[in-house]
């Protein structure tokens, strides 16, 4: 088997066999209705202000699809009781656009209001309620919340597409030449109208800043003061922090808003019968915000306010307003509150996303909650359990198994066909699940009693809304090799397991029960629909196919059936027949078991019913049974190993050990594949014989492959692989040792080929990071998908080639978790209901404190009183961490090293451990250091946790993965055809809420995206957010993936701010939750990065980009090829920083890491050196043209100061009083003397002229300066009294050398020109010789 590894992978057939299946499946959309991709757009006149609207549709759309859109709509979503008419003629609301005669493009349907019952008057009055609601809770849903809309700044693209430049173009010129006949305008009015479109098209087409800053600017002057403050808060990223769990919930910008006070029912109801005449359906008493009382009727004609008091009763029709159809209407008349309050509401219901309000298939509950809330209504108190839908539901019981059953008939040989055929599977079985949740919460609380209450509590079963229910524990001691009660409760998840596989089969005239698992407060409630005629006295329960002994939940049912003498009859011949095996195999039923088998990969397989001692063909497990049950049906059961046993694990312990079909299916690929490639090996061996007997040259290597080419005949001939389900079973094989030893071989083929080929492929993907689960969530996927049990988890954590700490990290995580998770089982089967939240916060204080010994005996005492469940008190930290690791080594086989939670995975951990049990904490921060980081007040709740049936379309299945197929092949065309169609067929089966919806939005995104549609790609990519976050979680791997991609988006189409705001939510997130080194963190760090350096925060972005290589360094090694790459990005980070000493280490370092890696001659290596040379020029130069900068700034300065200093003599010189004429001609001496102001010893002579005096005056002035500024210092080392003579000196000298160097400044050459005659030599004689 190791020898054809490097045989055609699986893979490609995989993708062939998609493309084909795909082309097919178009080819038969187009031949059954050309018209199921031709969208239409029609007009919906409705009863509101806006009138008209104009919506796109499908042939495939119901009117139904329709109703939905009308209830996501603001202006529409309060009216419920209508019908639609065309042209008049009502039309029947569950009718399909394309069978509606007449409708047509560009038609009109009209919404005319249709008189009440008491039902849809209810209905009316819930949806009200339900919509003022969200005035006052924290999101628009909380059953199901989407926080998309608390991290959304809306913003509008700066970057157009080609399209839409062209389009501004001829807009412009269009305008251009309005302007230029428009001459009466004034040349003011022009520039303003033309400035924008100036600044705007040129950063569309250069992506200049500019644009983007004047338009944010006049965004900016639009929002208001509470905008601005929660658009800051939203897009500031201050670096990175340490995320803390009491943020996990933003803060509401939304104030609550109320528009009653009370809405209950009247005491006056019900409507007594001679009110009943008059259409009264039933009272209503309304507060009012003012504060008034008022008492509404609802009648088969609308609403009206009553003349009722709460003393007397008068249903006539008060004057205060006329009859409304609707009930907002009607209020709004009479309150001016509640028209302001509704108006609020609902304005704020349009800014959030249109899928915010709609419920998924079924809710998922977040493990962390904002609040301990509790707000007064008075509903609550007066809704029962029952729906409103359901009002006759304890006199009318649904008969589910019919309708689960029913659905499975209709026919199925068009598209259009198995779309309805699906929606009415998907529908009911949403529904089940829904009762059977109530159900088993009713049966774990105690609150209705058993069907068989005089048997032991082990055994008691319970019948809820024509629901089966029982506990899946071992109470026939059927599983005592295996557990026991857990050996009882993987039963019960194995034969779930094999239901979706007879499901999926789909062969005509098998049928399985209706099933869903819950787990409540430690117990696992089985669920299942009646088997018709199980509980009457009909014999019901002969079995026409398998063995006779009845061991799992439908065996209760036999079980119950049969009489108590036929029961202790039993009961006494129980230790005889204890090991006794009894098969049948009706002809009928083997004949269309066998159509599964074939699908199944399962073989016709002999064993031996030991009743007779006769070999018995079957196709399934013995342990199957099969039951014709009153209706004619047949039924398959006890489906606990529908895929054959894990040869690796042949224990007595490991009965219940079974393979996953996907390992089944790629295996059968595979080997399918290997046969293929040796048929076209042997082909070519034979042709190659054949050329060289004729003397011909062997072609090459690749010629060969393209000669050689299977004939369908080869194809038709390819085996296909099946296994025994029997196989180290406790029933006796039929048939020779040869037959037996084959199939044992083959199985066990499969067991090697899990080992050897499987898991090395899943640790070599870990390890290259093909694949990076962050989650105990994300790796169960991941190895489930590849067809890897989780039992292989100690397997792969002991494997050398696995050991990495993430990895290692990651898989002790979830053993851990698992483990867990029955201890944490155990503990609350054993807790009184009242000390349910003592029990949660011991367990986790035992599992994630710490013992440091600061709770003292007393204190530990004293709680213990408070407790009445003795299993608290006796769990200790020790003790419970070695259940773990028995747990562990048994389940894994797998020694953990530590028995602790390493400090910084416990919040991981904590995660992991409410998730699998249904834990929902306070969001606060919990100091994993101390004893005790839990107290019970922290335990907010308790949810069930259902697994169920989740049927699928295939149809849709099909054209999702051939979508995805073309779009890898980059056929874009063909791609988003296919997608198309895909989520028109979900949209139809499941609505918009649903995991392959959103994952065809994803991937219509993603193509939107490359035929660069940004803002098509960012709607459809929100559209995939919201899914994601109510059918996954708000903190799942796939919607902080959906939120990057959102981010990713935005950035690209200029939305920079909008794109913060998502990563600072991703960012947030994914250090809260993903592990000190994971490797997402990384390419997000990254992503940020890049939106900060285009938003200009340079250092911010270099911070990120550190702290990325910060952890490629850790995960790879220094010199790996990511860490080359984000080098490089640092590189161009600070070059656009203007940081070049820096970018140009960077760069190196990333140029040095290529060449090792790669070698000089790759051209990546070259292109990095090219990038590092031109860095360094480019350094240089501006280098140089700094240094050319800095010396012409000193020079300019130097001139200024040359300047000033002239004009500062200039202006003292008017202030020095003029030298007498006596001195004029007087020796050097009396001049001196006169300076000093020492007296005179003569009196001086006038000047004969005033001008000539002045002018000799000045000049000699100025001559004296310039003489006490040239004088030369007599010492080397300058004094303070000389620093100042010197300093002016040198001043002077560098003006004039700088006058001399550049003589393009005019400036210095006027300050220098001005200097020029003030130097004279007999001057500076004097000043040297004084």
């Amino acid at each position: 088997m190791s020898e054809t590894i490097d045989n055609p992978t699986v893979e490609e057939y995989n993708e062939k066999e998609t493309v084909v299946a795909g082309e097919e499946i178009e080819q038969e959309i187009e031949q059954e209705n050309e018209q199921v991709s031709q969208s239409f757009q029609i007009s919906i006149k409705t009863p509101v202000e806006i009138g008209t609207i104009k919506i796109q549709v499908q042939p495939t759309d119901t009117l139904m699809d329709i109703q939905t859109f009308l209830y996501e709509t603001s202006e529409t979503c309060l009216y419920s009781s209508y019908e639609f008419r065309l042209n008049g003629k009502s039309i029947p609301e569950y009718s399909e656009l394309s069978s509606i005669e007449g409708l047509i493009e560009g038609v009109t349907l009209e919404m005319v209001p249709i008189d009440y019952n008491e039902r849809s008057a209810k209905l009316h009055v819930k949806r009200l309620r339900d919509i003022m609601n969200t005035g006052l809770t924290e999101f628009a849903n909380m059953n199901n919340p989407s926080l998309f809309s608390s991290f959304s700044f809306p913003e509008k693209s700066n970057i157009l597409t080609e399209e839409q430049q062209l389009e501004e173009q001829k807009q412009k010129s269009e305008q251009q030449q309005q302007q230029q006949q428009q001459q009466q305008q004034s040349e003011e009015k022009e520039t303003i109208e033309q400035q924008p479109n100036k600044k705007n098209n040129k950063y569309n087409k250069k992506g200049n800043k500019k644009g983007e800053e004047s338009s944010t600017t006049n965004d900016e002057e639009k929002l208001t003061p509470q905008q601005k403050e929660r658009k800051q808060k939203m897009t500031e990223i201050k670096g990175i922090e340490k995320p803390i769990l009491s943020n996990y919930y933003p803060e509401s910008p939304i104030a609550p808003v109320q528009c009653v006070k009370s809405m209950i029912y009247s005491g006056w109801s019900p409507v007594p019968g001679y009110r009943k005449l008059f259409g009264d359906l039933f009272y209503l008493d309304i507060t009012l915000l003012e504060g008034t009382t008022v008492c509404v009727t609802a009648s088969t004609q609308g609403f009206f306010i009553n003349q009722s008091s709460n003393a007397t009763f008068n249903p006539s029709v008060s004057p205060k307003a006329t009859i409304n159809h609707s009930l907002h209407q009607l209020l709004t008349q009479v309150s001016r509150l509640f028209r302001r309050g509704l108006n609020q509401i609902l304005a704020n219901i349009g800014r959030n996303h249109p899928f915010d309000m709609l419920p998924g298939v079924l809710p998922v509950h977040n493990w962390v909650a904002s609040s301990k809330s509790n707000r007064y209504d008075i509903n609550k108190g007066t809704d029962t359990f029952v729906s409103v839908q359901d009002v006759e539901l304890r006199g009318n019981p649904r008969d589910w198994n019919e309708e689960i059953q029913a659905p499975k008939e209709l026919p199925k040989s068009t598209v259009q066909e198995r779309i309805i055929r699906d929606r009415a599977i998907s529908k009911v079985n949403s529904e089940f699940v829904e009762c059977a949740v109530r159900g088993a919460q009713v049966i774990v609380d105690k609150a209705i009693l058993p069907i068989n209450p005089t048997e032991n509590e082990r055994s008691h079963m319970f019948l809820y809304n024509n629901i089966f229910f029982s506990y899946a524990l071992d109470t026939r001691d059927s599983f005592n090799d295996c557990g026991g009660d857990a050996g009882a409760r993987t039963s019960a998840n194995n034969d779930l397991k094999g239901i979706r596989l007879y499901n999926l089969a789909d062969v005509e005239g098998i049928y399985t029960l209706g099933t869903a698992i819950v787990d409540y407060k430690g117990q696992r409630i089985i669920a299942q629909s009646l088997i018709p005629g199980i509980l009457t006295t009909e014999k019901t329960s002969k079995i026409y196919y398998g063995s006779m002994d009845a061991s799992t939940a439908e065996g209760e049912q036999e079980k119950q059936q049969q009489g108590e003498e036929e029961q202790q009859k039993e009961g006494e011949e129980k230790e005889e027949n204890k090991n006794i095996k009894s098969i049948k195999a009706d002809p009928e039923f083997h004949s269309r078991l066998l159509q599964a088998a074939s699908l199944l990969h399962l073989s016709e397989s002999k064993v031996i019913s030991e009743e007779d001692n006769k070999e018995v063909s079957v196709c399934t497990s013995f342990e199957s049974k099969g039951i014709v049950g009153i209706d004619g049906r047949r039924y398959i059961l006890d489906l606990i190993k529908a895929t054959p046993r894990d040869p690796n694990y042949l224990d007595a312990k490991d009965q219940l050990a079974i393979l996953r079909p996907e390992a089944i299916a790629t295996y059968s690929e595979y080997y399918k594949a290997t046969w293929l490639a040796q048929k076209r090996q042997q082909k070519l061996k034979e042709k190659e014989e054949k050329q060289k007997k004729e003397g011909i040259d062997p072609p090459t290597a690749t010629a060969k492959d393209e000669d050689v080419q299977l004939t369908e005949e080869d194809l038709a001939q390819s085996p296909m692989v099946s296994f025994n389900p029997n196989l180290f079973s406790k029933v006796k094989l039929g048939g020779s040792q040869e037959e037996q030893q084959k199939d044992i071989d083959e199985l066990k083929a499969v067991g090697a080929f899990l080992k050897g080929i499987l898991i090395p492929r899943l640790i070599e993907d870990l390890m290259l990071f093909n694949v990076a689960p962050v989650d105990g969530q994300t790796l169960t996927q991941v190895m489930h998908l590849r067809g890897i049990n989780m039992r292989y988890l100690g397997f792969i954590a002991k494997n050398e080639s696995a050991n990495v700490p993430f990895i290692q990290d990651l898989l002790f995580n979830e053993m851990v978790s698992r483990a867990a998770k029955h201890c944490f089982n155990k503990l609350l089967r054993s807790t009184n209901a009242s000390d349910m939240a003592h029990s949660i916060s011991h367990f986790l204080n035992c599992f994630l404190g710490t013992e440091t010994g600061s709770v003292s005996q007393d204190e530990k005492s004293k709680k213990a009183k408070q407790i009445k469940s003795s299993a608290i008190n006796e769990l200790t930290q020790g003790k419970l961490w070695s259940e773990i690791s028995e747990l562990v080594a048994s389940k894994f086989d797998f020694e953990i090293p530590t028995h602790s939670v390493p400090m910084e995975s416990r919040l991981i951990v904590l995660r992991c451990i409410c998730l699998k049990m249904g834990i929902q904490i306070l969001a606060k921060d919990y100091n994993f250091t101390t004893d005790a980081p839990f107290s019970s007040e922290d335990i907010v709740d308790l949810f069930p946790i259902v697994k169920h049936v989740n049927p699928r379309s295939t149809d849709g299945l099909d054209l999702l993965e051939a979508g995805k197929s073309f779009f890898n092949q980059r056929k874009f065309d063909l791609a988003t055809e296919f997608l198309g169609e895909a989520l028109a067929i979900y949209h139809q089966v499941h609505g918009p809420i649903h995991q392959d919806a959103g994952t065809c939005f994803t991937h219509l995104a993603m193509l939107a995206f490359q035929n660069e549609q940004y803002d098509l790609a960012i709607e459809y990519q929100k559209n995939a957010l919201v899914i994601s976050e109510k059918t996954s979680g708000l903190d799942h791997h796939e919607t902080v993936q959906a939120y990057t991609t959102l981010a990713v988006f935005c950035q690209r189409s200029g939305r920079f701010n909008e794109s913060i705001g998502y990563m600072k939510h991703v960012l947030y997130l994914t250090d809260l939750l993903g592990g000190e080194y994971n490797p997402e963190r990384s390419s997000i760090y990254t992503t940020i990065a890049a939106i900060l350096e285009d938003t200009d925060r340079f250092d911010l972005a270099l911070d990120f980009l550190k702290q990325t290589l910060k952890h490629q360094e850790f995960l790879f090694t220094p010199d790996h090829l990511m860490c080359s790459s984000t080098y490089h990005k640092m590189a161009i980070v600070c070059a656009r920083a203007g940081n070049f000493d820096d970018s140009i280490i960077y760069q190196k370092k990333s140029t040095d890491i290529l060449e090792k890696e790669l070698g000089e001659a790759h051209p990546r290596s070259k292109e990095s050196l090219e990038f590092y040379n031109g860095l360094s020029q480019t350094a240089n130069q501006i280098k140089l043209f700094k240094q050319h900068q800095a010396m012409k700034a000193e020079q300019d300065e130097l001139a200024r100061l040359q300047k000033e200093k002239v004009d500062q003599f200039k202006k003292s010189q008017s202030r020095v009083s003029p030298m007498p004429p006596s001195l004029e001609n007087g020796s050097v001496s009396e001049l001196l003397n006169y300076i000093n102001g020492k007296p005179k010893k003569s009196q001086s002579k006038k000047s004969k002229s005033t001008t000539t005096t002045t002018t000799t005056t000045t000049t000699t002035s100025k001559s004296k300066i310039t003489m006490a500024k040239t004088t030369p210092t007599p010492t080397p080392v300058p004094t303070k009294a000389t620093t100042s003579k010197s300093s002016a000196t040198a001043s002077s000298a560098a003006t004039n050398k700088s006058t001399t160097t550049t003589k393009t400044n005019p400036t210095s050459s006027s300050a220098a020109d001005s200097s020029a005659p003030n130097s004279k030599p007999k001057n500076n004689k004097k000043s040297s010789k004084n």
